[in-house]
């Protein structure tokens, strides 16, 4: 399947309802940010303002991710919904213009010719709906700063308390002396 769309296929006075499966290879997702382990599934609908397009749709996939704190793989699992209007993209001539973007220009996409390709909108929702602080529980202990250790796994005898960076020891000393 692909997530190309002619614009002829949308009737003007209706709704094209649509159920995409596209293959996890399809997207080029950083390793830094994870791993695609499922293909990703796309299912909505595409209406016609004129020449504009609006798309409605939920996205679903699972991605592999890094704990931010013990390093650890961990499954999560996208689920989010994708807005978006296309419109007809710019003619040549008008590049050049400053323009100022307004906050509806944010779901815009641009398309040239007679097909829509929903990869972008897709790929941007699915990575915008990433957990900023990616842990594999909860209560993660992360790793020992001392020892490196995977607390999660085995309890370590460091203290966290008494060890100071020796780069911040000036910055303990100045804390000392204001309390």
């Amino acid at each position: 399947m692909s997530l190309v769309i002619n614009i002829d296929d949308i009737p003007d006075d209706g709704e094209y309802v649509f159920d995409l499966v596209e293959k996890q290879g399809h997207f080029k997702v950083d390793p830094e940010e994870g791993v695609l382990k499922e293909d990703l599934h796309v299912e909505g609908s595409l209406s016609k303002v004129g020449r504009e397009v609006l798309l409605k749709g939920s996205i679903s996939t699972e991605m592999e991710m890094t704990c931010s704190r013990c390093l650890e793989p961990l499954r999560y699992k996208v689920r989010s919904k994708v807005l978006s209007r296309y419109v007809p993209g710019q003619e040549a001539d008008s590049l050049d213009l400053d323009v100022e973007l307004q906050a509806s220009d944010i779901e815009v996409e641009y398309y040239t010719g007679e097909r829509i390709d929903l990869t972008q909108a897709v790929y941007d929702q699915m990575m915008l709906s990433l957990p900023l602080s990616r842990l594999c529980k909860e209560d993660c202990q992360g790793i020992c700063s001392q020892c490196g250790i995977n607390r999660n796994k085995k309890n370590c005898q460091c203290s966290d308390g008494d060890s100071v960076d020796p780069r911040l020891a000036v910055l303990k000393t100045l804390k000392d002396k204001l309390e």
